[in-house]
């Protein structure tokens, strides 16, 4: 089966310092799984530089696609742009187009010097095109830089989406049961090494105030047709030991 990966680079200060949230990454995963795209990393980095150039160079020949959100902005601490014309040793220039576009967008004598920053990018990039508030963010190899602001990022990243080439969605299911992890670990294991194709997680919870715990059980696999035969040994396992189970 052809599996194209994919990586996220989440730039930003205020990411890592805790101020902002970041729900970017979030998305963008969600996104690329259920189309077919394996997300093997994601990183948060700071607005630096050499961090930018070395992380996009890096990521850029590890995966297939490369998301970048942040550091597009109009002002000084947006560098993402300049950053990465560096790191694929292109010009960093005002683009001709996103310059027009950004000129009609804002009201005659706004398209100040700090919004025209915006229109900066590598030479020679594809544009990605903002419906909601203009500024273009930019594809150059399998690099595609996109702004920070959620839902703008959103809105442009679905329409890269649609474009992209993909593989087989991933399968995922998730079954609930009340039994604690420590009563089903061994023979969940054995049931792992059964089904070597597909990923097994095993992940607890527990409710203070009802006292109460269990399991959510995620069965996930990028190669198998169906996970029913998965599911089936997970449930008779949990009945076997006096469980309930759902799934959700």
């Amino acid at each position: 089966m052809s599996l194209f990966t994919a990586g996220i680079l989440i730039i930003g200060d205020e990411i890592l310092s805790g101020r902002t949230q970041d729900t970017n990454a979030n998305f963008i995963a969600n996104n690329l799984t259920s189309s077919g795209i394996k997300l093997e990393e994601i990183r948060v980095i700071q607005d630096e530089k050499k961090i930018i150039i070395d992380s996009v160079k890096y990521f850029s020949k590890k995966y297939n696609y490369v998301f970048t959100t942040g550091g597009i902005g109009p002002t000084h601490d947006d560098i993402t742009s300049e950053s990465i014309a560096e790191a694929f040793n292109k010009k960093y220039e005002t683009n001709s187009e996103a310059f027009n576009i950004l000129e009609k967008y804002y009201p005659k004598g706004d398209f100040n010097i700090s919004r025209q920053r915006m229109a900066k990018m590598p030479s020679d990039v594809d544009l990605i095109y903002n419906p909601m508030t203009a500024a273009p963010g930019f594809k150059i190899n399998n690099v595609f830089v996109l702004p920070g602001v959620p839902k703008i990022m959103e809105q442009m990243f679905k329409n890269i989406l649609a474009n992209l080439d993909k593989g087989k969605p991933k399968k995922v299911t998730t079954i609930n049961t009340d039994l604690y992890e420590s009563k089903i670990a061994p023979t969940l294991s054995n049931i792992q090494n059964q089904f070597v194709e597909c990923s097994i997680g095993s992940y607890p919870y527990f409710n203070f105030i009802s006292k109460q715990g269990g399991v959510n059980i995620v069965i996930s696999s990028w190669e198998m047709d169906s996970l029913e035969q998965v599911e089936k040994e997970i449930i008779e396992m949990i009945k076997f030991n006096g469980g309930n189970y759902s799934i959700v």
